[in-house]
């Protein structure tokens, strides 16, 4: 995306979740990526669950479709099963510790990112905004790229305005 000069990329989000360490080195990323990550909850009736609550979160902007959800963050096995005794405690704090330090970066809801974690809450979209979650909801591509135009994010700890409005969309992967 970058060298095609493209303003932005849009990362679109429908996930139960994934491996931890996938996962942090996705966040790593996104929030070292040399142009703006916007993360993208879609289509409606998509989930960004467990470590694609983590992945939305680290997007310079984060967005959700109608009819979406986000949460439901807390570790398990490999096999989905519980994590049992000090491997169980090692792997919560670690991963609050993780999705804290990316809802600050991004200036998100650091409690109720942990809140994900440690106690598996999820939202809808309509919750995910004024709880500061994510930063709105879009109905589509196009009104995604039509509502970030403008807004300026930090990428790399500089400035950047989103010019999007007209953007051309390129969604061959």
């Amino acid at each position: 995306a970058q060298s095609a000069g493209a303003p932005a990329v849009v990362f679109v989000i429908n996930t139960p979740g994934g491996l931890i360490d996938s996962t942090y080195q996705i966040t790593t990323d996104f929030l070292n990526a040399p142009l703006p990550v916007v993360t993208y909850v879609a289509p409606s009736g998509a989930r960004a669950a467990s470590a694609g609550t983590f992945i939305t979160m680290a997007g310079a902007i984060a967005a959700m479709a109608p009819a979406t959800n986000i949460g439901a963050a807390h570790p398990v096995d490999s096999s989905g099963g519980d994590i049992q005794g000090d491997l169980r405690l090692k792997a919560e704090n670690d991963a609050v510790a993780q999705i804290t330090k990316i809802a600050k970066a991004r200036g998100r809801n650091e409690q109720w990112a942990e809140d994900a974690v440690r106690n598996s809450v999820s939202i809808r979209d309509d919750q995910a905004v004024p709880l500061k979650v994510v930063d709105l909801v879009a109905t589509g591509l196009a009104d995604l790229l039509a509502q970030i135009d403008g807004r300026t994010v930090q990428v790399n700890g500089q400035p950047v305005t989103l010019v999007t409005k007209a953007a051309a969309i390129d969604d061959d992967g």
